[in-house]
């Protein structure tokens, strides 16, 4: 009896917990919670956790006491487990968490069998609403057996790199290859991005993809939802200086800009060559381009939000026999989709500040699209003057009539077969039949021989 009454009193001295009801900012030990194990096949117990379990310490640095609120944002793949205060699930309510004290969160992934379907990575929030401020931490798992990067820099001190078709590709958070480095990616290489993320290159890109094993550059989505969704990445950036890039049987598609290419060398051999090479999906641009110098040979770009093809603040462009479709972009797109200028960069105050030559050969392309004008060369007076602007055997939608010469085929319809289901091969009735000019382009996308003389005009020689 004398003990109990002891406890009691001990307890009733006690001070009682004091809760705010201010804004609070909880802290936490990681932001991002990786699980970058690859687990693709099930135990015999279905419950057991496919991953180590992994802890994020929640710390409230206030003097007064919290109540927060902890739930699973999405759990769409029912992967991610929470377990809060010795409890398991995923949502939890009025967790309490003392002034200037901490708890811990322990997280363990479940990863069902690996299906065709399945995406390279999977990811979920952890979401803390406290006083009604929301805050989260992130939850990412890899998924498959595949080379996985995160934010990285390619580490070329061994050597320049090479990438092979055994396993996909899976890039997180983006890459960088870095200057003086090669990366050289073989035929049928798949490389799958997540959200927001981008190949950079500093150094040099050469994809040596082929009719029959492309390299493929997607999201890290795979179900059929996501298959030709566009925005799900960035795309491929060639940075300033960057040089020596070919890119050859590529299937560039579903991100925000497909290529970018910023302030190559002005002068020497083309800073990119793209060659046999898809872009489509694009949100934004197919090919943008600032003071470039690119050449693109039996390409098709299509089905992009805005623009196909950009040449901003000068550059050198030779495209030859390639298809720019802007028949599938937005229907509020106003700005025809191929778009050429020598205007130079201004300050804010508007004064230039640097400008540069332009300079364009396009010879047996198709430029056509919704508009009625899908051709833009823009002269600023106060660029450059343009040194070369050379358009011969095209077929263009264009309200600009004086391109009725050297060949051009104005305003017809170049009769692709389906574009809803993204064939751009013209029907054998096409204007677009023997109305090419010769230009040492002996093949075309599918690999198949042109007509030596009079070859077909865009990216397909139809047989």
């Amino acid at each position: 009896m004398l003990i109990l009454l002891l406890i009691g009193g001990l307890q009733s001295c006690r001070k009682q917990d004091i809760f705010t009801k201010d804004r609070v900012n909880l802290s936490f030990s990681t932001d991002t919670v990786f699980f970058d194990t690859i687990f693709s096949k099930l135990g015999e117990n279905p419950n057991s956790p496919r991953s180590v379990t992994l802890q994020v310490r929640v710390s409230n640095p206030n003097k007064e006491a919290v109540k927060t609120n902890i739930s699973l944002v999405g759990n769409f793949y029912g992967i991610f487990k929470l377990n809060v205060d010795g409890r398991s699930g995923n949502s939890f309510n009025e967790i309490e968490i003392r002034g200037e004290d901490s708890i811990y969160i322990f997280v363990q992934a479940y990863i069902n069998q690996v299906g065709s379907n399945t995406p390279f990575i999977v990811a979920d929030q952890i979401l803390f609403e406290t006083n009604g401020n929301k805050q989260d931490v992130d939850l990412v798992a890899w998924t498959q057996d595949a080379n996985y990067f995160q934010n990285e820099v390619l580490d070329c001190n061994a050597g320049n790199l090479l990438w092979t078709n055994e396993k996909p590709y899976v890039i997180y958070d983006s890459i960088l290859i870095p200057k003086g480095c090669t990366l050289t990616i073989e035929a049928g290489t798949r490389i799958h991005n997540y959200n927001n993320s981008a190949i950079l290159i500093q150094g040099s890109l050469v994809v040596n993809g082929t009719v029959d094993k492309p390299v493929i550059f997607e999201g890290s989505r795979l179900d059929d939802d996501y298959k030709e969704l566009a925005g799900q990445w960035i795309g491929l950036r060639f940075l300033p200086g960057s040089s020596g890039n070919k890119i050859t049987g590529a299937i560039i598609k579903n991100g925000y800009i497909g290529i970018e290419v910023d302030s190559m060398p002005s002068a020497g051999t083309f800073g990119l060559e793209v060659k046999e090479t898809i872009v489509r999906n694009m949100s934004a641009v197919g090919m943008l381009n600032y003071t470039a110098k690119v050449k693109m040979e039996n390409c098709l770009v299509s089905n992009c939000g805005l623009f196909t093809f950009i040449g901003e603040l000068g550059g050198t462009y030779e495209l030859l026999h390639n298809t720019f479709s802007a028949q599938s972009q937005n229907a509020g797109r106003k700005d025809p989709g191929f778009y050429l200028s020598n205007a130079p960069g201004r300050n804010e105050d508007g004064n230039i500040i640097y400008k540069f030559p332009l300079s364009f050969i396009l010879q047996n392309n198709i430029i056509y699209g919704s508009l009625d004008d899908e051709l833009l060369v823009f002269e600023d007076p106060d660029g450059v003057p343009v040194q070369t602007k050379r358009i011969e055997a095209c077929l263009i939608k264009t309200k600009n009539f004086n391109l009725a010469i050297n060949g051009n085929i104005l305003n017809r319809d170049p009769k692709f077969k389906n574009v809803s289901k993204f064939d751009y091969e013209p029907e054998p009735t096409s204007p677009c039949k023997n109305t090419g000019i010769a230009v040492g382009v002996f093949f075309d996308l599918k690999g198949r021989s042109r007509n030596a003389v009079n070859p077909w005009i865009g990216a397909y020689e139809v047989q």
